[in-house]
């Protein structure tokens, strides 16, 4: 996949979200990971998805040779995504569809979604991620 010719458009979604998350900060206490998502095109949560996991394949691959043989097939397994990004994207903008779940962050949201493709029942993690993942915005003093 060529993502050269969306790269300026990727940056400038980047930017405003950024611009507006700190102008929302005033007025909320949590961060919405959910409403952010809804509001990019597929095409940017493509391209989310694969940074997401270039990011963790070059850094499991980079530490992998610090790790007990055993350890490494363990590890990798529980990393990796191993599904299309189109596919991760469309469940997790379908988890994002439930209000319920418009706090989770991305980096949790996406393994949720690997393991509901996998066919593992999600809302143990889900009501978890809920518990956990709410990442509060500073108010301004």
């Amino acid at each position: 996949m060529a993502a050269t010719p969306y790269l300026p458009r990727l940056l400038s979604v980047i930017a405003v979200s950024v611009v507006l998350s700190a102008v929302g900060a005033a007025q909320q206490d949590l961060f919405n990971y959910g409403k952010l998502w809804k509001s990019w095109p597929e095409t940017f949560r493509s391209i989310y998805i694969t940074g997401l996991i270039d990011g963790q394949s070059i850094t499991f691959f980079t530490l992998s040779a610090d790790l007990a043989e055993g350890r490494r097939e363990a590890l990798r397994r529980q990393t990796f995504t191993f599904y299309d990004r189109d596919a991760l994207r469309d469940v997790m903008t379908s988890l994002y569809s439930d209000p319920a779940n418009a706090y989770i962050r991305y980096d949790s949201m996406i393994y949720i979604a690997r393991d509901k493709l996998s066919g593992i029942d999600v809302e143990p993690a889900l009501r978890v991620a809920r518990r956990r993942d709410q990442g509060a915005v500073e108010r301004p003093k």
